[in-house]
């Protein structure tokens, strides 16, 4: 069976459930909206509007968190390579962050910023949020490099920089991006939360899916969520995308234009 076909069972299955959950369930309270109830949404402009100005800011502290937090994940993970004695202290810290109540400690983030970084707790929360999986994946792919390679460097009198910069960059390709596809989704849901918990300015996803939950709109607020959701897994397949753009040995394709 084709792999789309498995997909698409699988939707409607979901669906299935989720419409007869919709009429058998929480009848009172109406607290499953019915999938024609939710779907008619997607399909209102003036919806998809106020959609769009709560979903761009979100992306763009998604976004810088998922930067900053990136980079200094790939940062610590190349210095580990360089000094190797502080590889404890950066499994520690990505521990820490790992660890670290979102829920607890996206609104003491809030409070240090202030109103003058309306932002700044949504793009912690996002950074926290890939900042573990990019370390562990970039760590794992720098020591996956070919000890034949590195002896070759060292032979030549080349540094560990060298060695790093030639070799183990290239083999933590494929890990790396692994650990980048797992973080996108991650820091997307992260900004979500701390826009959720008072982060962001008037116009965010949180704020949105709060207002639905304070009205009691159960199909505004299942259609967020489904928003939500879809956003994450876009970043997701798009980061895959470009993993398999960058690195096709790693699936076993043939680099474009090769023979």
């Amino acid at each position: 069976m084709p792999a789309w076909m498995g997909a698409t069972a699988g939707v409607v299955v979901i669906v299935a459930i989720w419409w007869i959950a919709s009429l058998v369930l929480f009848q009172d309270s109406h607290a499953i909206p019915t999938p024609p109830s939710v779907i008619a949404l997607f399909f209102d402009g003036s919806v998809w509007q106020s959609t769009w100005n709560n979903v761009s800011g979100t992306i763009a502290s998604a976004g810088t968190g998922y930067l900053w937090g990136n980079l200094l994940a790939i940062v610590l993970a190349a210095v580990v390579m360089l000094i190797p004695p502080l590889e404890e202290l950066v499994n520690q810290i990505a521990i820490v962050t790992y660890c670290l109540p979102t829920v607890a400690i996206g609104p003491i983030i809030i409070i240090v910023a202030g109103r003058d970084a309306p932002d700044a707790a949504s793009v912690a929360l996002a950074a926290l949020g890939c900042f573990f999986t990019t370390v562990v994946g970039a760590l794992l792919g720098l020591r996956a490099a070919p000890r034949t390679s590195l002896d070759v460097i060292r032979a030549y009198g080349g540094s560990k920089f060298t060695a790093l910069r030639k070799v183990q960059l290239i083999a933590a390709l494929p890990n790396l991006l692994n650990a980048l596809k797992i973080a996108a989704p991650a820091a997307f849901l992260g900004a979500v939360l701390a826009e959720y918990l008072g982060s962001g300015g008037e116009s965010s996803l949180g704020k949105a899916l709060t207002a639905a939950q304070f009205n009691a709109d159960a199909p505004r607020l299942w259609y967020l969520a489904l928003i939500s959701g879809a956003i994450a897994g876009i970043a997701y397949f798009v980061i895959g995308l470009i993993g398999r753009i960058i690195t096709p040995w790693s699936s076993g394709q043939a680099a474009p234009g090769g023979a």
